[in-house]
């Protein structure tokens, strides 16, 4: 009898490699990586994406546990005010929905979007992830028998793990060509960005995060930064930030 149900699963997908860990329920820890091709003309960024994701989950065992970690390229997120007026689920998710209408037009529509849990008097996450590509996924596991935990955007996977450190602070996600940067004062979001960084040169990256960070910090109580890269180093920051590298919750596909 097979014991692969033991197992436990993390597959971070990413516009660049798919990566498959893979934590068996007996012995050492492994991990696949497969490129995705660049899109084909009139393709979306996700669809070879997908179909990377999709060749690696044939190479599971049947019935492991499954986790779904998506890199923030392919995620769109709106920071939630928080109000007395808007308490309920169906409230909030109409904010969600109007806050990423506004920011992305008609490309809103194509969105799935996730809300985190509500905490009274506090600011929230939503995240929108192609519908589509979020069907792709639950069929490929489905069709490996896999026990999809859950779905996380990495942002939200960054946060949670890092939540012990972060009470007031910032956590920035620096990935190929790709800058996420979330602010939380008092255990509670206050400042969100997440797009497409002007440059992957570490030094002007740099320069962009401590440009941001100088616009933003009024809204967060002291200058401690948590990043999140697998370059090998923290970016040196210009104005007395106080920078700490921390491991990226998964993948190796980051910058």
């Amino acid at each position: 009898m097979s014991l692969s149900w033991l197992d436990r699963l993390t597959l971070f997908i990413h516009p660049q490699r798919v990566v498959l860990e893979r934590q068996p329920w007996r012995g050492a820890p492994s991990s696949q990586t497969s490129e995705v091709a660049p899109p084909a003309a009139g393709e979306t960024d996700w669809q070879p994406v997908l179909v990377a994701a999709e060749a690696l989950l044939k190479s599971a065992g049947q019935g492991a546990a499954l986790r779904i970690i998506v890199a923030d390229h392919l995620v769109r997120y709106a920071l939630l005010p928080w109000s007395d007026m808007l308490t309920g689920k169906a409230a909030r998710l109409e904010m969600a929905r109007a806050l990423l209408r506004n920011a992305l037009g008609e490309r809103a529509a194509a969105l799935d979007i996730a809300l985190d849990r509500p905490a009274f008097g506090k600011n929230g996450i939503a995240a929108g992830i192609d519908r589509q590509l979020l069907a792709g996924l639950r069929a490929a596991a489905k069709a490996r028998r896999l026990r999809l935990s859950s779905v996380q955007p990495r942002l939200i996977a960054e946060l949670s793990a890092q939540q012990k450190q972060l009470n007031d602070g910032w956590l920035a996600c620096l990935d190929l060509g790709w800058l996420t940067l979330a602010g939380v004062r008092d255990g509670e979001i206050s400042s969100l960005h997440n797009h497409r960084a002007s440059t992957a040169e570490p030094a002007i990256l740099a320069g962009e995060l401590a440009g941001l960070l100088a616009a933003e910090s009024a809204t967060v109580n002291g200058k401690k930064v948590l990043i999140s890269t697998t370059a090998g180093a923290a970016p040196k920051l210009a104005g007395g930030w106080e920078t700490t590298l921390v491991t990226p919750v998964a993948g190796g596909a980051h910058a």
